[in-house]
């Protein structure tokens, strides 16, 4: 195995054990990500994305702008920039000698183990066996409870059951693709013919009983609906999205009281204190977002300093508990950037979404779809720039569209 080889494997390893090595020592991924690019790329060659440098050096200008107006700090938006750039720029090197084909295929074997271990605890969590509990490895269900009958929400060794979803994400995205757009399926992802390693990954995917992958879960099915053209398939999927999401509506009582305190709190039937934690967060998010786009009339407050808006703008904890959750990221991509990076900021990620999309559909047109998805659960509910491997996909959704076009399966 080459160097190369080599880098792309410790990619997905640090994707793998991403939220293990942020819980015990933070910041070492990005020493781990650096060690890599020196030890599996030719330093010599590396290159840097002009159109990325460009975008960074805009991005602080208009942070330098907030420390001067008394928004930002120079830490914040230092440290907010050193990790986004060292990301991009490792993972854009990293990448850059494999086609989408293998980079996916490394990645389905790390979505399957991770998934593995995950229907592993909601076996484990059958026994109802409390010396398991004991284990070295602090398993799901001794923290997430029964949610269905007897069986947990999944999180495998992610932190928490929604970051289980966003990694398998991509993976069930493909495999449902294979089934619905097999034309659309690149030739060389052999790694999808293994179709109990598909079934294990979407069993885990459901099992995070998480609303951020049922929403995810509907749109790559509308996705892959979309592209799927004119076929019987274009009408029973709708369908089933709408069937699927009722029977999980009503048979997963966790997902239903999230999704009820959340319409709730946000149409004012009920207060914030009497909602569960989630929705609760969500909604004092989306409050500090608001409140802020007015404050700094739309211009964003600088990449970085969500947590001084969240301290200005917090309408207050959570029942007793003295939580301030998700206070340095927002719990959305969509809240943070418009808090941080305003309109414009928000009208370039909507552009980069759609202009690097792959229009053309060929056997690369699933990446782009599985990739999109991610990217649309982040807007939802997750505001880390750089948790585990999301600038890898940024990385991946530009590759795959600047792939030559070539034609599509005759499936």
């Amino acid at each position: 195995m080459n160097r190369q080889k080599v880098g792309l494997y410790g990619v997905f390893l640090l994707m793998f054990f991403w939220d293990i090595i942020d819980y015990s020592i933070p910041n070492l991924m990005y020493a781990i990500l650096v060690l890599l690019v020196v030890l599996c790329t030719d330093i010599k060659k590396n290159k840097l994305n002009k159109s990325f440098m460009l975008v960074m050096t805009l991005i602080i200008l208009q942070g330098l702008i907030n420390i001067l107006i008394g928004n930002e700090s120079i830490g914040l938006l230092f440290n907010q920039v050193f990790a986004i750039t060292l990301c991009f720029i490792a993972y854009d090197n990293l990448l850059a000698p494999f086609s989408p084909g293998e980079i996916m295929s490394v990645y389905w074997k790390t979505a399957f183990y991770m998934a593995l271990i995950g229907v592993f605890e909601a076996a484990l969590s059958l026994l109802n066996d409390p010396a398991l509990a004991k284990l070295p490895i602090v398993f799901t269900y001794t923290t997430y409870g029964g949610v269905v009958g007897p069986f947990p929400r999944l999180a495998s060794l992610c932190h928490e059951p929604s970051f289980l979803g966003y990694f398998l994400a991509p993976a069930v995205c493909l495999y449902l693709g294979k089934k619905i757009t097999p034309e659309l399926i690149d030739d060389s992802l052999t790694v999808l013919n293994k179709e109990w390693e598909g079934i294990v990954i979407l069993i885990a995917y459901i099992m995070t009983f998480s609303s951020v992958a049922y929403f995810g879960l509907a749109i790559m099915l509308l996705i892959l609906w979309w592209e799927k053209g004119f076929s019987i398939k274009k009408v029973v999927i709708p369908i089933i999205v709408i069937v699927v999401y009722m029977l999980i509506y009503n048979g997963v009582e966790d997902f239903r009281v999230r999704i009820n305190d959340t319409w709730n709190i946000f149409n004012g039937i009920s207060q914030a204190s009497t909602v569960n934690l989630s929705s609760f967060t969500y909604y004092s998010n989306w409050n500090v977002a608001y409140i802020a786009f007015i404050y700094t009339k739309g211009f964003g407050s600088g990449i970085g300093s969500y947590q001084n808006m969240f301290d200005r703008f917090n309408i207050g904890n959570w029942g007793l508990s003295g939580l301030n959750l998700n206070r340095e990221d927002g719990n959305s991509a969509f809240f943070r950037i418009l808090t941080e990076l305003g309109v414009l900021g928000l009208m370039a990620v909507i552009y980069f979404l759609v202009r690097n999309f792959r229009h053309q559909r060929d056997k690369y047109t699933i990446y782009s779809c599985a990739i999109l998805t991610l990217f649309l659960m982040f807007l939802l509910r997750q505001g880390n720039y750089t948790h585990a491997g999301s600038i890898m996909f940024v990385c991946l959704y530009l590759k795959v569209s600047k792939m030559p076009q070539v034609q599509c399966s005759e499936e």
